[in-house]
């Protein structure tokens, strides 16, 4: 049986929210904070934390919280380049980044031969949204700003 394929066009607007609140749910799931609404105030806390240590708490009205704290943890990472000037991770520390993406013996050799870098944050690279599209020109600050779990591969030559 094919299935039939339907196209639905929605505006700018629908799909920045939409988009937005997909971030949402992606943060949601991936740091899995402590949601509490205070009953006084109306007024929601956020509380995202690290293997017992608190990395924000925020306290706002509605669904603002949670974009504070994906603000906050966002502005929390470091950006460096790993054995290639091309191949871009962020995450809080080096070793963090090593620990998630590497083998111990490659965590080894990039300690000891200094194969890894900060990296500049106004650095422009050309990027792809998928195999077939055209290469867009954007920051690492771009690319950090969609991002909302860290560690992460920010850029790569090879995806």
């Amino acid at each position: 049986m094919r299935l039939k394929m339907e196209y639905v066009t929605i505006s700018k607007s629908e799909h920045d929210f939409l988009v937005t609140q997909a971030k949402r749910m992606k943060f949601i799931s991936g740091y899995r904070p402590t949601l509490m609404e205070e009953t006084d105030t109306g007024e929601y806390s956020i509380t995202v934390s690290t293997m017992g240590i608190i990395d924000t708490l925020r306290y706002s009205k509605g669904i603002e919280c949670i974009d504070l704290a994906i603000k906050d943890i966002r502005e929390m990472q470091q950006v460096f380049w790993i054995f290639e000037p091309t191949e871009i991770y962020a995450g809080r520390t080096i070793e963090e980044i090593l620990n998630e993406f590497f083998s111990e013996e490659d965590r080894k050799e990039i300690l000891k031969d200094n194969l890894y870098g900060p990296v500049d944050l106004n650095e422009k690279f050309p990027v792809k949204e998928d195999i077939g599209s055209i290469a867009v020109e954007k920051t690492i600050k771009e690319l950090l700003d969609e991002m909302v779990v860290f560690p992460d591969v920010v850029l790569s030559s090879y995806s």
